[in-house]
């Protein structure tokens, strides 16, 4: 009989709380049913709180990447000039989306897992006349979270629309759009927030949306053409495109449950559990892939040893623990892995997982003291 105690510990998707799996499994609203187009209403209110911002909330159907070309679609134009600041593989993600229609990229390169540099976009910003910029958050192939509160710092003077993934950053990060000059913010139903995939969350302040308002020419996209959208995210009882009742629903729980914890309490939580997986890492002789003092606090991506086959390890601890890791992405496969700990993830979760990497490690002969690395994450716990 299959045992279906899994414990998913892949950065998204993430473990989805009993009371979002709750509110999916209700029957199915209509879209104008006063119950739908209240917890719409909701969602979106209780979205730009957790984004940090007075702008305007998209809250559609699709993924991360729904945000990401919707950002391109409507605040580029054809041949307009797009700076894409790349250090992992999702930062190099954006070259395609602006070529894709029609832009021209450029590009700010930093070797992956090394910090971006505030100081050198600013320069590179004057440089020339971008109309936006990109920047990851957290680069989820890496681990790496940039300084995205000093960037936006260091450019608030420059015209440029300032368009930050933040994916795998809200809701286990700060994010404080309006505070930190952002004009675009982006992320997924995914990951820190809690709720299954399939739900693009994204906002725009006053200047990213003048922009829209001043396209010369219409968006090649229809579905994501923003200004059809508006009208639905003002007054939810409109019409454009039928949303997905249910998802919408799933991730209004999602959303009540962090704004119950508080979003400074919810971030010091992640931090928490960043350190103490970091801790763990240690224990087991292993480094962190990231530049030192900018790891993410929602996943961690610690380097393999020379020798260790990290797919047998992770075949292991699904095998025998039953938790599951991702293996390294694109350029990294083989060389890391990627451990999320975030979202509605307890300090169990965690504890479970590095006990479960380091039994693995040890069946495989690459540890010789089982327990070391279980115990240095505990220490972390005790003291908090």
């Amino acid at each position: 009989m299959k045992n279906e105690r899994e414990l998913l510990m892949i950065p998204g998707p993430t473990i989805v709380s009993p009371r979002v799996l709750r509110a999916l499994a209700k029957p199915v609203l209509s879209h104008v049913s006063g119950e739908f187009v209240d917890g719409y209403a909701e969602a979106l209110a209780l979205q730009k709180k957790l984004f940090g911002t007075e702008g305007t909330p998209f809250l559609l159907a699709g993924s991360g990447t729904l945000g990401m070309e919707a950002a391109i679609a409507n605040l580029m134009e054809r041949g307009e000039k797009v700076l894409c600041v790349e250090n992992g593989y999702f930062g190099e993600k954006w070259e395609e989306i602006v070529e894709t229609h029609g832009g021209v990229v450029d590009r700010l390169r930093y070797d992956w897992g090394e910090v971006v540099d505030p100081k050198e976009i600013k320069e590179k910003l004057e440089s020339d006349n971008y109309k936006l910029f990109t920047v990851e958050h957290v680069d989820t192939s890496t681990g790496i979270a940039n300084p995205v509160k000093e960037i936006g710092k260091a450019t608030k003077d420059n015209d440029a629309l300032y368009v930050v993934d933040s994916v795998c950053g809200a809701g286990g990060m700060p994010l404080k759009m309006d505070k930190w000059n952002i004009d675009y913010a982006l992320t997924g139903s995914q990951k820190a927030l809690g709720a299954p995939p399939g739900i693009s969350n994204f906002c725009l302040n006053d200047k990213a949306w003048a922009a829209v308002e001043a396209r010369k020419t219409v968006p090649s996209d229809y579905y994501v053409n923003l200004k059809r959208w508006k009208p639905i995210m003002d007054s939810p009882r409109g019409y454009f495109a039928t949303p997905a009742t249910g998802l919408v629903m799933g991730m209004l729980e999602a959303l009540r449950i962090i704004d119950e914890e508080g979003l400074e309490a919810r971030w010091k939580r992640h931090e928490l559990y960043a350190d103490a997986f970091q801790a763990g890492i240690k224990g087991l002789g292993f480094e962190s892939y990231p530049a030192e003092g900018y790891n993410a606090h929602t996943l961690s991506v610690p380097k393999i040893p020379e020798g260790v086959d990290d797919a047998e390890m992770r075949g292991i601890m699904y095998k025998k623990y039953r938790v599951i890791i991702a293996g390294g992405l694109g350029r990294l496969g083989g060389k890391t892995v990627r451990v999320g700990h975030m979202g509605n993830d307890t300090k169990n979760d965690l504890v479970s997982t590095i006990a479960a990497m380091e039994g693995a490690l040890a069946e495989m002969g690459h540890v010789d003291d089982p327990g070391k690395a279980v115990g240095e994450m505990m220490k972390v716990f005790i003291k908090s």
